[in-house]
């Protein structure tokens, strides 16, 4: 990245001709890695999620749907605690009973004239409205009777703000549920074993601010150049335009920081308006864009240099001013922009509000105050980048990144590639960088475990342990939408689309193997979402075939739910046959599970369609990894320990699966058959593990001498595999023991021995 300038020159070309491969002239940096970064940060899944709250006496960055990600970092005694750089609290309007307006509204029901000859634009002062409407005469509403005011309205509306909270989490919650229709995770399938209590999740803190409002009816005369103004872009659009002017706004108390009289100013408040933007103008990307810019300037919103509402002002007018097609398309130029703008309104000693552009925000600054500001948004426009990685150095954030996780260090390679990207512009290479921070933040999501333990002191975390498989999906997608498309075009987007289930499948399977057992609600959980993002009537087999194999594998692991996880296991696999893409390996592991649960009978006719359909050319494969071994016989767990998995042609194993159903069914003229079978496709194949598993059928019959023989063969064609030596030395041990072909009597109960 670039090194750090001493000034940021504001943004001098048109937004609308800049490409995505294009180089910020600011920091140095193309355009595509700035926006990768900013969106990783603030991922559009996490922005869709938060919506404005439909009453609008609510406000804060949490109802209007603009709550940044928690932060999480350190105290001085090393204590986590969560990181708050700005007043984010709620805010409850209590909408007071009596009404504003001016001397000259007709309207009778005015309670309180407003008087704004000596105050600066946007600010007023109130009297209550006399017999003979001579409010100059009467005097001011003060502080004093404003604090009256509001306790009055505390105390009528009594418990109503917090019923209407809860019935608002309620509604919250629903809308973050996980995309799943039956999520297993860690509520239902704890690490223990044991289900523990649902969460209670607090959406709003429990100190919610209460501050009065009074109802300004009509659209106030000081505010009337918002309405006539021209919007080159059309945003927000003339139906929202006139549905605000229709609200009118509100009255608050509060003064101009360089007030004369603070004790008797109020101020035009147009939170019902903004309400109105958010929820129906601005978009999903343009919200996403305003957290990044609130992350940004995190340092002077918690040193108080600058306010939300100011930066809230910055970001109305930029949608205004900047074309719509340009957020979705180029990311870090329009957070650019926002900062760019931010900067000349200090430079120039003016940041006018958005609705009351007369009145300047910052008219109140000194002159070393406005250059502290200049020189800390100027840092942060040098390189946006480096200034959200150096973040994370010292703090975590929930619901973003892993805890575990390196941030700086995991986009490192897709920094460096800046460098090179703009110097050759290689589109091809720029994108394998972009896929490969955005695999590994997809292995890291899948693996983390860092954040559980924080669990019962921040709710957040809740969420983000129920989410969090979702996140690393979601970024695959995010990617190719927002930057491969853009980058290479819409054939390699599909391209890569088309291969995500299996790539996301296959990961499933791979990862899950450095997972505990107890974990394994982490693959459920993923091929449960697989499946409703990606399966339909006739494909999706095999993600219905690794669900059935997952909970097939719970069932050992979580023993109180195992009825359930084998009902479950049972339907998922019933429902991977019914597919059009169903492979013959399906067969193999519902036969495995079918056997397992010693459902014999029902096992024999599902594996004898895998022997016919491969017993002369055996081709597929069947795999068994960590996670299978939990419900695996002695011998197949033996195989997949030593070698961290077995690969098995399908049709060896259906056959060491049906000679195990003939044996517990005490059926000898079909078992013989089936052996007979078995010894000539391990010829065949001179395949090791079906060799090896013909030696573990024959020592289940304590035909030893015969098993010792098959397992030479594997040891003459792997001579350092261990395994193989312990068997020969486990068939020598029970030699004595041995049953010979005529004598063999599946009738006889076997004494149970340990082989190894």
């Amino acid at each position: 990245m670039a090194e750090e300038k001493t000034d940021s020159p504001a943004m001098t070309f048109d937004p609308s001709k800049v490409k995505l491969t294009d180089i910020d002239p600011v920091s140095s940096v193309p355009y595509l890695h700035q926006s990768f970064v900013l969106h990783s940060f603030v991922p559009i899944r996490y922005v869709r999620r938060q919506k404005p709250f439909d009453e609008p006496n609510f406000i804060g960055m949490y109802p209007e749907g603009y709550k940044i990600p928690t932060i999480l970092t350190k105290d001085a005694k090393g204590n986590v605690i969560k990181k708050t750089a700005f007043d984010d609290a709620v805010v409850c309007m209590m909408v007071g009973q009596e009404k504003a307006g001016p001397d000259n509204d007709t309207n009778t029901d005015i309670d309180c004239i407003t008087n704004c000859q000596v105050t600066r634009p946007g600010y007023l002062c109130l009297h209550p409205k006399g017999p003979t409407r001579q409010a100059k005469s009467a005097p001011a509403i003060t502080r004093e009777r404003t604090r009256t005011m509001l306790s009055a309205e505390v105390s009528s509306r009594g418990t109503s703000s917090r019923t209407y909270l809860r019935k608002q989490n309620e509604l919250q919650e629903e809308a973050e549920k996980m995309e799943e229709n039956e999520p297993l995770t860690p509520r239902t399938l704890s690490r223990t074993g044991t289900p523990s209590a649902k969460t209670k999740r607090k959406k709003l803190p429990d100190n919610v601010e209460y501050a009065l409002a009074l109802k300004h009816q009509k659209w106030p005369e000081v505010a009337d150049e918002w309405g006539s103004r021209g919007r080159n872009f059309g945003w927000p659009g003339k139906r929202i335009e006139k549905k605000i002017l229709a609200g009118g706004c509100h009255v608050t108390p509060g003064s101009h920081p360089n007030s004369t009289d603070p004790e008797i100013e109020w101020e035009y408040t147009f939170y019902e308006a903004e309400r109105v933007l958010d929820k129906e103008a601005v978009s999903s990307v343009q919200r996403q864009c305003f957290m990044l810019l609130c992350m940004l300037c995190m340092e002077s919103l918690g040193n108080k240099m600058i306010s939300l509402r100011q930066l809230k002002s910055v970001f109305y007018f930029c949608c205004e001013t900047t074309d719509p097609q340009i957020w979705r398309t180029n990311k870090a130029v329009c957070v650019n922009k926002l900062i760019d703008s931010l900067l000349d309104g200090v430079r120039n000693g003016n940041l006018p509000d958005y609705f009351i552009p007369k009145n300047n925000t910052i008219s109140h600054l000194q002159r070393d105050e406005l250059v502290a500001l200049e020189k800390s948004f100027s840092a942060v426009r040098n390189n946006p980048i480096q200034c959200l990685l150096e973040m994370t150095k010292s703090c975590a954030l929930v619901n973003i990144f892993p805890f575990y996780c390196n941030v700086a260090e995991l986009f490192n390679p897709f920094v460096e590639n800046a460098k090179s990207f703009a110097k050759s512009e290689d589109k091809d290479k720029a994108a394998r960088a972009l896929l490969t921070v955005t695999d590994e933040l997809c292995n890291s999501f899948y693996l983390d475990a860092g954040f559980e333990i924080y669990e019962e002191s921040f709710e957040e975390i809740t969420v983000y342990i129920q989410s969090l498989i979702a996140h690393g999906v979601s970024g695959f997608e995010e990617a190719v939408e927002y930057f491969i498309k853009p980058l290479q075009g819409d054939g390699e987007a599909q391209k890569h689309l088309e291969f995500l289930p299996q790539l996301l499948s296959q990961k499933n399977i791979s990862l899950s193997e450095k997972l505990p057992p107890t974990e394994i609600w982490r693959p459920i959980r993923l091929c449960r979402l697989l499946i409703q993002k990606f399966a339909n009537s006739n494909q999706g087999s095999h993600l219905f075939d690794h669900l059935g194999c997952m909970y097939h594998s719970a069932s050992s692991v979580f023993k109180e739910h195992r009825q359930e996880s084998l009902q479950k296991a049972d339907a998922a696999f019933k429902e991977a046959l019914g597919k059009e893409d169903c492979g013959i390996g399906t067969y193999v592991d519902y036969g495995r599970f079918l056997c397992r649960t010693k459902r014999y009978d029902e096992c024999l006719p599902v594996l004898r369609k895998v022997i016919l359909k491969e017993a002369k050319k055996p081709d597929s494969k069947n795999f068994y990894g960590k996670m299978e071994a939990l419900v695996a016989d002695e011998f197949i767990k033996r195989e997949i320990e030593a070698e961290d998995g077995l690969e098995v042609f399908s049709c060896m194993y259906a056959l060491y699966l049906t000679c195990e159903c003939y044996i517990k069914l005490k059926k000898k003229p079909e078992l013989v058959k089936s052996l007979s079978q078995f010894e000539e496709l391990c010829k065949l194949t001179n395949d090791p593990s079906s060799i090896s598993l013909m030696g573990y059928t024959l020592m289940k019959l304590r035909r030893f001498n015969k098993a010792s023989d098959w397992f030479k063969l594997v040891q003459k064609a792997q001579p350092a595999n261990k395994v193989v030596i312990g068997n020969i030395a486990a068939c020598k041990k029970y030699e004595s023991q041995n049953v010979a072909d005529d004598d063999l009597n599946l009738e006889k109960e076997f004494q149970k021995l340990k082989f190894w």
